[in-house]
């Protein structure tokens, strides 16, 4: 004997259940309801019952007879009021049973010759201890009473589709239907609870999602029949009247949302019918909004949109064929299980339309149909692992196919590659060699180039640094020359003093010679002027002592090796050499940070830099058209300190032309330059950007075209 299959034994239970639960239903079905709405009475539209109370209600001229033995007033939250008259020699002491155990606000009235005697709650509002109910349904006692007219008056309110499926029965009948009823349901519970703990399991053992999915669409469908069949008390919501008044509700916004999420994944919508998926977004989206509305308390509203959203099922059917018609075996069984639940809804909805009888079968059929849905959807949740086994095998066998192949092609284009390697190699050595040869003769040129660079910033240098030596130099000689002649004439006295004898006869004419030379040298101006000429020759030595003290700073031959230096000192004996050169066409202006700490560099690069700077600097404002009071550079250095680092902070800012976002992406590459065609290498800022580099010092420019540019380099400590 061969053994059974899970997806075969399921279908065997399948069939049992449905077997089972037909018998039932059937057995149930043959026992007459003998509904008796065609007894019952209502007020007309329009019948304003506000200013009334219940005795004039039910004395009131105005009432209508039914036509139907199960009543139908509708969705709407107006008050709601039926009467039935009653045999008080026949009926009494019976049960008036009205099977709907969703009406929100239900109270019977029993009035006995226009006097009320008795009142009945029996609404979802109530608690359970005030509800009258024989079983689910909310039931009233016929009262023992002589009287010669005997009514009783139904005042009900609803926010969803009141129904009234109303019966006189005895109290042994009434309980014995509610036990089968209570059978049915706790079979439907049953086989819920085990498809959800199956399904479970399942998805604890394989970790595949779609298994959660399903179990919160098993505990959400199913809530929702029973919470609509009047077993809402199983959740624990009746002693909250809020609560118990969205159950349904609530469980048809979660069992919609559910529902979506699972189909969704099931199917694979996103990839095999996109356009579905992007509408079973927008449904889920207003089932959002229909919970938002239960919430607030706009519950027709709420149970409208609930509606609305529902009819959503009937998009599954060709989304399932569709992606059936793509290989999507499993697809099989999900148009199989919600072709019975849509069946099953089609027949509920005509039958509380009235188009269709109300009997048990009628009413029964939703959760039946959502039963068998829960069971087959298991059935295609277990194909659809079969068919992902199928996939996956499926996928190995082309990656082993594939790697197969590849494993070919490699081995015969190794061949093919070896030949063709060895030719390149031979083409690359010889390249390479003429690479080398190329590249020696790059260098060369570029050195060339840098020195070229170096020597032109010198000559442009030497001429201004003649001038500034020539000033001093040539005040001290021309100061030198008066102050011999000033001597001179000194020397002429003090040669008359040394020659005078005290013996001399003729001493006295010789003093009054010596004075005479006096009064024509006059000895005073000369002395203070002496004393001027000797000041400024002092100066003048100062000033040529401090440019060659700036040359000697500016020209350390430090080669490559790191010293210590200040900065400071390095700017300084910059503007130094390039005073004679801006002194014509630039104003500098030094704001630099007093007890700088030194800082390792290679001094002699490093003046290279700023003198590049600098000079571009004044070049700019100059090309721009500045005046030399406009072209002003400024330059500062200071010590940084952020987050456990230090560094120094030199700027240099000019008020020239700018630069726009396309030069100043290129303005470090070599041999590129804005000037005209001679005047520049290009190298200056390559060079600058090389030797900060050399440092591992940062550099940023800020720049706008029409404002001025600002070099900020930042060397770390």
């Amino acid at each position: 004997m061969t053994r059974l299959t899970l997806i075969q034994r399921l279908v065997i239970v399948c069939f049992r259940f449905a077997a089972v639960v037909c018998t039932l239903v059937a057995s149930f079905s043959l026992q007459a309801q003998n509904f008796i709405g065609t007894r019952l009475e209502h007020l007309p539209e329009g019948f304003d019952s506000q200013l009334l109370d219940v005795e004039a209600v039910a004395e009131a001229d105005s009432w209508v007879a039914f036509d139907q033995l199960v009543p139908n007033l509708g969705l709407g939250e107006e008050v709601q009021w039926m009467r039935l008259t009653l045999d008080p020699r026949t009926e009494n002491g019976k049960l008036i049973e009205i099977q709907n155990a969703g009406i929100d606000d239900l109270t019977c009235y029993m009035i006995c010759d226009g006097k009320i005697i008795a009142s009945y709650p029996g609404g979802i509002m109530n608690s359970a201890s005030e509800r009258h109910q024989f079983g689910t349904y909310p039931s009233f006692p016929i009262p023992l009473v002589e009287c010669d007219r005997l009514h009783a008056l139904f005042r009900m309110q609803s926010n969803k589709p009141m129904i009234v499926p109303l019966r006189i029965s005895g109290p042994r009948k009434v309980l014995e239907d509610a036990h089968q009823r209570n059978i049915l349901f706790a079979i439907y519970a049953g086989v819920m609870l085990a498809m959800l703990l199956y399904n479970f399991f399942l998805f604890l053992s394989i970790g595949d999602r779609s298994y959660l999915h399903y179990v919160l669409f098993i505990f959400s469908v199913g809530g929702a029949q029973l919470a609509l069949n009047g077993y809402g008390t199983i959740f624990g919501v009746d002693h909250w009247p809020w609560m118990n008044l969205r159950l349904i509700h609530l469980f048809g916004v979660f069992s919609g949302l559910t529902t979506i999420v699972f189909v969704q994944n099931f199917l694979r919508l996103s990839r095999y019918v996109p356009w579905l998926n992007k509408l079973l977004n927008v449904y889920f989206l207003l089932y959002l909004v229909a919970l938002a509305l239960a919430l607030v308390g706009r519950l027709e509203w709420s149970y409208q949109l609930i509606n609305f959203c529902a009819a959503a099922i009937f998009f599954f059917i060709p989304g399932t064929i569709i992606t059936m018609r793509k290989g999507y075996s499993p697809a099989k069984y999900f148009l199989l299980a919600f072709t019975v639940f849509i069946f099953a809804v089609v027949i509920f909805v005509l039958k509380d339309s009235g188009v269709i009888p109300y009997n048990s079968w009628t009413f029964y059929a939703l959760p039946l149909g959502s039963a068998i849905e829960m069971v087959v959807l298991s059935l295609a949740l277990a194909s659809r692992i079969n068919q992902l086994k199928k996939e996956s095998v499926q996928a190995r066998e082309e990656q082993l196919r594939v790697s197969q192949l590849n494993e070919q092609m490699v081995r015969e284009q190794n061949t093919v590659l070896e030949e063709r390697v060895a030719k390149r190699t031979e083409a690359l050595e010889n390249a390479n060699t003429t690479m080398k040869d190329t590249l020696e003769d790059l260098q060369s040129a570029q050195q060339q180039l840098i020195q070229s660079e170096k020597l032109a910033s010198i000559g442009q240098l030497t001429a201004g640094i003649a001038h500034e030596l020539n000033n001093p130099i040539n005040f001290v000689a021309s100061s030198a020359q008066s102050l011999r002649r000033d001597f001179e004439d000194l020397n002429q006295v003090v040669n008359e003093l040394k020659a005078m004898d005290p013996a001399d006869p003729g001493l006295a004419d010789r003093m009054s010679m010596v004075k005479e030379m006096f009064g024509k040298l006059d000895i005073e101006f000369t002395q203070k002027e002496i004393e001027e000429l000797l000041n400024g020759i002092e100066d003048g030595t100062k000033r040529t002592s401090e440019i060659v003290r700036g040359l000697r700073i500016f020209s350390r031959m430090d080669g490559d090796n790191f010293t210590l230096a200040h900065i400071n000192e390095l700017i300084e004996s910059t503007l130094i050499v390039l005073r004679s050169n801006l002194k014509d066409h630039t104003v500098v202006e030094a704001n630099l940070g007093e007890d700088l700490p030194q800082l390792s560099c290679q001094p002699g690069r490093l003046n290279q830099v700023f003198m590049n700077i600098i000079t571009n600097a004044s070049q700019s404002m100059e090309s721009a058209g500045l005046s030399v009071e406009e072209s002003k550079v400024l330059i500062s250095s200071r010590k940084v300190d952020s987050i456990g680092q230090s560094w120094i902070e030199v700027r240099i800012k000019d008020h020239g032309a700018g630069m726009s976002e396309g030069v100043k992406a290129q303005i470090f590459d070599p041999f590129f330059t804005t000037k005209a065609v001679g005047e520049g290498t290009g190298l200056g800022l390559s060079i600058v950007r090389g030797i900060l580099s050399d440092h591992n010092a940062e550099v940023e420019v800020d720049t706008d075209e029409g404002v001025g540019t600002e070099f900020i380099i930042r060397f770390p400590l």
